[in-house]
């Protein structure tokens, strides 16, 4: 059996130093970007103290872990705990549970938003404009129809800090089969996630989270 070869994640570009993968100071190695584009490595003995303090801020601040790459080949990175990249499509939560209207969450710096076909075909409305078109062609496709219920902003410890869901009230029903509809998110939602919703629709939530 031919083995697979393993290669460097890269070279020191001071030192010509291989980076490897698993080596004990991998964690200490600097990347350096210039316009969304990888141009250099530097190893640990390399770099400079300021170099250094300034990769031990960015480790802080950004999520190295999941970066994505777009059609130009540039790479983008994501905050910590905010997201890049964006997927529209079925859902879990909104699968499984007929009081779900829409559920969005981050995971490994992709927003994932999921819509039901019983829901509101207003709810693009909640999105900001990098989002709200996806969000109104996938309502569009599920055959979702407009409706005219109001919604109400509530933080719940109900969920993961990532997350956000737009629920039915059925114990407050208003027409005899429907509730009101309910934005559930987190008192520890990251403010990254309110960079998805339109700037009214984030100030509610601010303003709601301020009341907790």
């Amino acid at each position: 059996m031919a083995r697979t070869k393993v290669r460097p994640l890269g070279h020191c570009s001071r030192c010509t130093r291989a980076w490897w993968a698993g080596a004990s100071d991998e964690d200490r190695w600097n990347t350096v970007h210039k316009g969304g584009r990888l141009t250099a490595y530097l190893c640990p003995q390399c770099q400079t103290p300021e170099e250094n303090a300034e990769a031990e801020v960015k480790a802080a601040l950004v999520d190295y872990d999941h970066p994505a790459t777009d059609a130009d080949g540039r790479v983008r990175l994501a905050p910590r705990g905010g997201w890049h990249s964006m997927a529209v499509g079925t859902h879990s939560v909104v699968q499984s549970d007929p009081a779900v209207h829409l559920a969005l969450g981050i995971e490994n710096a992709q927003l994932n938003i999921g819509v039901a076909a019983h829901t509101d075909a207003r709810l693009h409305d909640l999105f900001s404009e990098t989002c709200a078109g996806p969000v109104r062609t996938e309502l569009e496709r599920v055959g979702a129809r407009p409706g005219h219920r109001t919604l109400t902003y509530t933080a719940t410890d109900g969920l993961p800090p990532t997350n956000v869901l737009v629920v039915e009230d059925y114990a407050a029903c208003t027409d005899g089969d429907h509730g009101e509809m309910v934005v559930l998110f987190s008192p520890q939602m990251p403010p990254h996630l309110l960079d998805a919703f339109a700037p009214p629709v984030a100030a509610r939530i601010r303003t709601a989270l301020q009341d907790v």
